[in-house]
């Protein structure tokens, strides 16, 4: 009998690039996934070119990451990317693995456009698309159908009509022993007229990007401004919104003391459930 001998198709070498300013269990679990993979950890050469990383006080010395990975069990070989490196990369048949965030996509375009290329989705830590990125409010979720809540968020949204601010009209209120204390709507300063006056700096910005550059305040912080002129307290109170409110209005409130945060809409960026669960405050969606 005739053994016929069959020819194994060479599978296609892969290779994992990734900036590691630290070493946290997200950064394991995807060395891990791709172990027996060539890692190469950005050098301080390509790190340089992205100057807002000068910010980043966490940041360990590239070699001090190397030597600490090699205990992890990675069967590839553990090096450091610098441009030399990179330009070898450039000639070989591989395929490059990614961590799916800004510093490698740019590296990517600039570098490896003509490669194959996987990114791989997950959270390494706060890049500069994700702390952008619109996301549902993932809380554990608790939804209001009642007919109060309902009316509230009525009222609110005729109040947002107020806002002559164009880009976002929000209504807020807050509700104290159920009834209304306080209510406003986001305005622009030192007058409504302000942007026609003299323009709009947001008109200079994409949508969610560079929002505290608005002459227009937000109608939370309104509402937390003018208790503390009245003297009210605003512990154990609720607070209406017709919209999620934005990561520098979820920490006014978070400190103000409100109990719960009721919302008909929008979206959450970087950290408003976070800061606003970490005092103990129910968030509640109010179903239309």
């Amino acid at each position: 009998m005739t053994i016929k001998k069959v020819s194994l198709k060479n599978k296609m070498k892969t290779v994992l690039i990734a900036y590691v300013p630290v070493l946290h269990e997200g950064y394991r679990q995807l060395f891990l996934k791709y172990k027996s993979a060539d890692l190469y950890i950005l050098g301080q050469e390509l790190i340089g070119e992205f100057t807002h990383l000068q910010k980043e006080i966490r940041q360990l010395a590239p070699e001090i990451i190397q030597t600490s990975i090699e205990k992890w069990g990675i069967e590839g070989d553990i090096n450091i990317l610098n441009k030399k490196e990179l330009t070898g990369l450039q000639d070989e048949d591989i395929l490059i693995v990614v961590p799916d965030e800004d510093i490698m996509q740019e590296l990517v375009v600039k570098y490896l456009n003509d490669k194959k290329v996987q990114h791989e989705p997950l959270f390494l830590r706060w890049d500069k698309h994700k702390s952008m990125e619109e996301r549902p409010v993932e809380v554990d979720q608790k939804i209001s159908k009642k007919e109060f809540d309902k009316n509230i968020i009525k009222r609110l949204k005729q109040e947002s009509e107020k806002s002559s601010d164009w880009w976002r009209r929000i209504g807020a209120a807050v509700i104290k022993e159920g009834k209304i204390i306080l209510v406003s709507h986001n305005e622009h300063q030192p007058s409504p007229h302000s942007p026609w006056a003299l323009g709009d700096p947001r008109n200079n910005f994409h949508k969610g990007v560079g929002i505290e550059y608005s002459t227009s305040i937000h109608a939370e912080a309104k509402l937390v401004a003018e208790a503390a002129r009245q003297g009210l307290a605003l512990d154990g109170c609720d607070m209406y919104v017709t919209v999620f409110p934005c990561p520098a209005c979820a920490k006014q409130i978070a400190f103000a003391g409100i109990k719960r945060l009721f919302y008909a809409g929008g979206y959450s960026v970087l950290d408003q459930e976070r800061v606003l669960k970490s005092k103990g405050i129910e968030i509640i969606y109010i179903e239309n």
